[in-house]
């Protein structure tokens, strides 16, 4: 890792017998340093810089990549904003340049903007007949009721309109600098000419003061319940619990080993008791998100609608067993084994190697070794595990969002009875 003189840093992950090469670019900027008037900014830009600079159009930066087989991406998270590329070995300072001028001189021309803007409003409507996607965003704007963390990515109708060309420039501006960007090159490269060639092109832009996202503190209100009335089949939920550390906490491990054995995957609890032995789903899973200063761990399913309440009791009783008795040697070791396995599996790939060091950067301001992670999975303990739960599971920082059947018989208070019954410390 390399920090140039303008405090853009300059990492690489070589892989020397890797045919490819992975480029990426991590801007720290996302949703939650978006104010309300300016909420889906991030996810906007990022929509932006596809679509052309002054000496490349849109269909010269997709060729660019493309054409030699590669892949070109990105994504807007709450705490960041990742563009990347990968491709032959060979062409990897040819996207790196691509991504360059896309960083540096995208055009964000006023009918690009009006364009792309009808295109969010189309992806926003299209989540909104989702009821899976209702389900989640309406879960996290009760889990952090009114921070801008729990506002949706892609902004809403008013903050979409607000969004001018004038405006957006403005924002990419006071984000998009080089204090608060890490390139990373992975697969068969040298670092010392991918920092060289990072310093001739960028080294020369001047770093300002970004402005810092808003603290989630414990005065951040937190809704219990939200239930939304749709004419569907299915009755979704997603049960939300604000984690009372961050990605910063040690106990980030168990609870990525607590996600695991929970709700990850088909050999999980849930999915076990819920889908193989009651038949009450078709889809069941679990998942967390670790923020700088907060996190969530989301637990999500489709459920029959005529047995929803009783998917949600057992549910809750699956809870009250994680956090009230240790988890057995030989889950544990299963559990371990995965975590484990997967995670050397994806860093086996030059994308998997360029995402570990990049989010490393991103998210802790340093370069883990995975060799710390793979130690911490060994030394975690089933009392870890049954700690960590006992932590998170706690019905005081828990939000039940539901979207079901316009003529369901339960209501808000029957089902925050039905899950808080079964989930009492």
């Amino acid at each position: 890792m390399t920090r140039l003189g303008n405090g853009l840093t300059v990492a690489t992950a070589p892989q020397p017998d890797a045919e490819s090469a992975g480029v990426g670019f991590w801007i720290r900027v996302g949703g939650r340093y978006e104010t309300p008037e300016a909420a889906g900014a991030s996810h906007f830009i990022e929509h932006l810089l596809f679509k052309g600079t002054p000496t490349r159009s849109a269909q010269a930066i997709s060729q660019a990549v493309e054409g030699r087989g590669g892949y070109l991406n990105a994504y807007t998270q709450e705490e960041c904003t990742c563009y990347y590329a990968r491709l032959p070995h060979e062409f990897q300072f040819e996207a790196f340049e691509v991504l360059a001028d896309m960083y540096l001189n995208a055009k964000l021309a006023p009918a690009d903007v009006a364009r792309e803007r009808a295109v969010i409003l189309e992806e926003l409507k299209m989540y909104r007949d989702q009821p899976q996607s209702v389900v989640q965003e309406q879960l996290s704007e009760a889990v952090w009721a009114g921070h801008p963390i729990g506002v949706p990515l892609v902004g809403n109708e008013r903050s979409l309109a607000n969004l001018t060309r004038d405006a957006l420039d403005a924002f990419r501006r006071s984000h998009y600098l080089p204090g608060r960007t890490i390139v990373v090159f992975a697969g068969r490269v040298d670092h010392d000419a991918c920092v060289a060639r990072v310093a001739k092109r960028m080294g020369g832009c001047r770093d300002g003061s970004a402005l810092r996202a808003r603290p989630v503190t414990a005065k951040t209100r937190q809704e219990p319940i939200r239930l939304t009335r749709r004419e569907i089949e299915q009755a979704h939920l997603a049960i939300g619990f604000r984690t009372p550390f961050s990605r910063h906490d040690s106990r980030r491990v168990p609870l990525r080993m607590l996600n695991s054995l929970l709700g990850e995957n088909m050999s999980s609890r849930l999915f076990q008791t819920v889908r193989e032995k009651h038949g009450l789903a078709y889809s069941i899973h679990s998942n967390y998100q670790l923020f700088n200063d907060t996190g969530v761990l989301v637990i999500a399913a489709g459920l029959d609608r005529g047995r929803a309440d009783r998917a949600l009791r057992l549910i809750a009783r699956e809870i009250d067993r994680v956090r009230s008795k240790a988890v057995g040697a030989a889950e544990l070791r299963r559990t371990k084994d995965y975590l484990l396995g997967s995670f050397r599996l994806g860093l086996e790939g030059t994308g998997g190697r360029l995402s570990w060091v990049g989010e490393s950067l991103a998210q802790y301001g340093r370069l883990l070794n995975p060799n710390e992670f793979i130690d911490q999975v060994r030394s975690t303990t089933a009392e870890d595990v049954r700690a960590v739960a006992e932590a998170v599971f706690d019905p005081k920082r828990m939000t039940l969002s539901l979207v079901v059947p316009q003529n369901h018989p339960l209501d808000e208070t029957a089902w925050l009875e039905t899950m808080l019954g079964g989930c009492a410390p």
